[in-house]
């Protein structure tokens, strides 16, 4: 007899035996058991039967060719901890060994030569940053940023970093502008418009105050304490000094708000926003105060270049944002549409494939849209109408897009929507959240790259550079605290808006190499070496406030903070 029909015999065998049982059940005798009473199956024994619980069994046949195999062994034992772990990590390897392999093919050797290759430079810049980043934040808790950073001093004073194809240099100044927009992006998709409004006041005092006070106050003591420093490089060291990092800030806040931190106040809104501001500020000042140093243009026009870069910013801001509100259409007007010509069967599926469309085109726009901002003001000459361009805009339409859709569902539902509607993550953050986790190495690691061990010969300037830094962030702390003071904060809110407004990274690493580059083609002796003494200053003050700053908001939130979820 085959395996097969040995099979159908023992399942027929079951059925029979299970119908039997069920008759047994209902009263009903089976064929077999009529008018026999000597086997225990008579009237009285049927009840008995009836009044017992019974089990319910689950037959499974089998034969050998059902039992596990080496090969189905090997794949349930792949997915346990430690070899998923293992294969997420070889995968890691491939696709960097492929990517290498891919521009090894591609690229001319001698942009992939090692050391020595502009290429090959940039990619072994961004793979290491991204290791040392995931190191640094699995192994110490610590911010990825810091060893993003420690991996591009690596690089560059091992030699491994040297990158001087024109096109190579303009790629990596383009991917930092890029990440930069990214994280300005993802700043104002997170504001909240009422927390906004009620802190409008604050956010002004927040980020002007603190900001001019610290560049006065750095630019008395590197005027007093380095050697030939002029109150016009004093100044320009002093504003490059006071621009707080949205690349640092923004992360750690945007942590602690999906926690429920901070919320309750408008913590978060409040330092996002006034970031901006400042950053504008600062880029602005040092704009006026390098064409002063160098005396290039007219001077008038130079000093109300601040306003302008301002007041066009805005203007940009408010209008690309209000055009995104509308453009590309909602997700539900294409489903309503094609809905009414019966396009589609399958309303869900349609909408889901709406909404993803929607959500790839906004993002597109809104970042492609940054970006621009960005790039193109400073190829106008109005380098800070770009960033605040970039946050306006994603403000104005990541609010217009939640409004647009709590009156969609005010109308589609007759019951009130659910609180939670209102707080729940937009699509388009979880896109620039991806992005920033991809490019946020490139823009750490070039900031390290910055930092050459040959500037640092001696303590002099270390030390100088340390007591100028310190002497800013003494006022600047002061200043803060009285800036947000009568603004509805308790003493822990107040503590922990001071080490928020610590961190410095990106506007630091973008301008004084700008200040170096200048006094290079246009300065005397005197200016390139006040400009070298400010790049290293600028420096040193990244890897001194970034990660503290980081940790400290990463350490401190929770518990300055009151959690509103609870």
């Amino acid at each position: 007899m085959s395996s097969k029909e040995e099979k159908i015999r023992i399942i027929n065998k079951y059925h029979s035996e299970t119908a039997n049982y069920d008759s047994l059940s209902t009263g009903e005798p089976r064929p077999y058991e009529m008018g026999d009473e000597n086997n225990g199956t008579g009237p009285d024994a049927q009840r008995q039967f009836r009044l017992q619980p019974r089990k319910q069994y689950s037959v499974r046949i089998t034969d050998n060719n059902d039992r596990p195999t080496w090969w189905s062994s090997l794949l349930s034992w792949s997915d346990k901890r430690w070899p998923a772990t293992a294969a997420d990590a070889v995968a890691v390897l491939l696709s960097a060994a492929v990517a290498w392999c891919l521009l090894l093919v591609n690229v001319s050797p001698g942009l992939m030569a090692v050391p020595g290759g502009s290429v090959a430079s940039i990619f072994m810049l961004y793979v290491a940053g991204l290791a040392a980043g995931h190191a640094v934040d699995v192994v110490g808790g610590l911010p990825p940023l810091l060893g993003m950073m420690v991996a591009g001093i690596a690089l560059q004073n091992l030699g491994m970093y040297t990158v001087t194809a024109n096109w190579c240099i303009n790629l990596v100044a383009i991917m930092r502008e890029a990440a930069l927009s990214v994280i300005l992006i993802k700043g104002g998709l997170e504001m909240d418009a009422g927390q906004l409004l009620r802190l409008s006041g604050a956010v002004t005092r927040l980020a002007l105050l603190p900001c001019v006070a610290e560049a006065a106050a750095a630019a008395v003591a590197a005027h007093y304490i380095l050697p030939n420093f002029s109150w016009e490089w004093g100044l320009i060291l002093g504003f490059v000094l006071s621009a707080v990092s949205p690349a640092v800030l923004v992360p750690n806040l945007l942590k602690l708000k999906q926690m429920g931190y901070g919320e309750k106040n408008g913590i978060n809104t409040l330092v996002i926003a006034a970031s901006s501001l400042d950053d504008i500020v600062s880029i602005s000042a040092f704009g006026v105060l390098l064409g002063i140093v160098f005396s290039t243009g007219n001077l008038t026009s130079k000093i109300v270049q601040g306003p302008e870069d301002v007041c066009i910013g805005t203007a940009l801001g408010l209008v690309w944002g209000f055009l995104l509100m509308f453009v590309p259409s909602a997700p539900w007007a294409n489903v309503s549409y094609n809905t009414q010509k019966g396009k589609h069967d399958d309303g869900e599926n349609d909408e889901k494939q709406t909404d993803r469309s929607v959500t790839a085109m906004r993002a597109f726009l809104l970042g492609a849209g940054g970006i621009l901002a960005v790039t193109g003001s400073q190829w106008y000459g109005y380098p800070g109408a770009g960033p605040l361009a970039c946050i306006i805009s994603s403000f104005v339409a990541g609010t217009g897009w939640k409004w647009r859709e709590k009156k969609q569902n005010s109308l589609a539902v007759v019951s009130t929507p659910d609180e939670k509607d209102d707080k729940k993550a937009n699509p388009v953050e979880a896109v620039f959240e991806n992005i920033w986790f991809g490019v946020q190495p490139i823009l750490f690691a070039s900031i390290g790259t910055e930092v050459k061990f040959e500037l640092l010969r001696g303590g002099d300037i270390i030390v100088a550079g340390l007591l100028v830094l310190v002497a800013g962030l003494i006022v600047r702390l002061i200043v803060t605290s009285c800036a947000v003071w009568g603004a509805g904060f308790n003493i822990k809110e107040v503590i922990f808006i001071n080490i928020a407004w610590l961190p410095k990274a990106t506007v630091q690493a973008a301008l004084a190499p700008v200040a170096l580059d200048m006094a290079r083609m246009m300065g005397t002796e005197k200016d390139v070496e006040s400009a070298s003494r400010l790049l290293t200053i600028a420096v040193m003050s990244i890897l001194v406030t970034a990660p503290i700053g980081a940790f400290g908001i990463q350490w401190f939130g929770p518990r300055l903070l009151s959690n509103s979820r609870r």
